[in-house]
């Protein structure tokens, strides 16, 4: 299995021990806590994989921090 150190630009659909690996959990934990479904390529497991993107919108679900506005040009501190 590949380091995760490979993967600079993290594909868009990942199967399952990568997806675990982006979100920074074991797979078994992954498993537990994730909500987002994999899409299925065939018939078998082996075919799922999960969306970067979706995965990032579950992260960012779970932020507790509020959003800070970035400035623009011209903006009054």
């Amino acid at each position: 299995m590949p380091e995760t150190a490979d993967y600079p630009n993290w594909p868009a659909a990942l199967p399952l021990h990568l997806a675990a690996a982006y979100c920074g959990l074991s797979v078994d934990t992954f498993k537990q806590v994730c909500p987002v479904r994999p899409i299925s390529f065939t018939s078998s497991s082996r075919g799922d994989r999960y969306l970067r993107i979706r995965l990032d919108d579950w992260l960012i679900s779970k932020d507790p921090n509020t959003p800070t506005r970035m400035r623009r040009f011209g903006d009054l501190p």
